[in-house]
């Protein structure tokens, strides 16, 4: 699909990107969370893929994937700095004319290179070029099989979803109860344009509604990782993780191991399938 932006988006979008000249803008792809900027960039459609924020996650995420960090590219990476990086546009074939961004969980755009400075994504801060033939057949006949482009979905078996269902249940009723009214205020600031606009899954922790969830304690991590269960909460990772002092839950993913495709749904799964085996054991 191509098609101009309409007038609701051109506003939106204004406000957002100053410098973007929003009659020119082209709209190949609709909102929706199943993929983000770093995802398009490598050609995934069906996972939310955030490598971290330092500019040695995005290193290491695109090496695997045939890109080296160089003065120019078909990649270019935004950031505040090497310490905040925020955002991945591509260029080249299949991706029209000019640049093109999949913005958060809104549109995908075709835009020019610089038009997305903004407080919203800094400014471009690296480019990736990809690799010659010689790393190609090095990475496929000598170190294995490459990244898997399309991830697996990710699922939770039914007997965890089980476990988790009763250890939710068995909360404090009036817990419980907060915490449902909590969570979907919680899921509807994630509609916020300031919010949607952003690929690090961090961003929704940035709303009144995550403090006052982190504010009733681990004695709600139950509820949250049968949140969990469901693929459109992967968000809900962040709470998962503020919730744990010491991290004993926390389930990170190495941006050069082949689980990193499965994107942040894949790591909700993981995350909710492991808790639900502590509660067996």
């Amino acid at each position: 699909m191509a098609r101009p932006m309409t007038a609701q988006e051109k506003q939106q979008f204004q406000q957002i990107f100053p410098n973007l000249d929003v009659n020119a803008a082209v709209v190949t792809g609709e909102a929706t969370t199943d993929y983000n900027c770093i995802s398009w960039t490598v050609g995934v459609t069906n996972a939310w893929l955030w490598p971290g924020s330092t500019i040695q996650d995005f290193d290491a995420f695109y090496n695997q994937h045939g890109f080296w960090r160089a003065s120019g590219g078909s990649i270019a990476a935004w950031g505040d700095s090497f310490a905040a990086m925020t955002h991945g546009s591509v260029s080249g074939p299949g991706h029209g004319p000019r640049w093109e961004s999949k913005c958060g969980s809104l549109l995908r755009i075709q835009h020019g290179l610089n038009e997305l400075d903004s407080p919203s994504y800094g400014h471009i801060v690296a480019y990736y070029s990809r690799r010659g033939i010689w790393w190609w057949f090095k990475k496929l006949f000598v170190l294995g099989k490459p990244v898997r482009r399309e991830p697996m979905p990710a699922r939770v078996s039914e007997a965890a979803r089980a476990r988790l269902e009763a250890a939710a249940r068995a909360l404090e009723p009036e817990l419980k109860e907060r915490f449902e009214r909590l969570f979907e205020a919680w899921r509807k600031s994630w509609n916020a344009p300031e919010i949607r606009i952003q690929s690090d899954p961090a961003a929704v922790r940035r709303s009144p509604e995550f403090e006052q969830l982190v504010a009733l304690g681990p004695a709600i991590l139950p509820a949250v990782a049968e949140k969990l269960a469901d693929p459109a909460n992967f968000f809900a990772l962040q709470l998962f993780e503020a919730l744990q002092p010491g991290k004993e839950y926390l389930i990170a993913i190495d941006p050069r191991a082949s689980e990193i495709m499965e994107g942040e749904q894949g790591r909700a799964a993981r995350t909710a399938e492991a808790f639900a085996r502590r509660l067996r054991d």
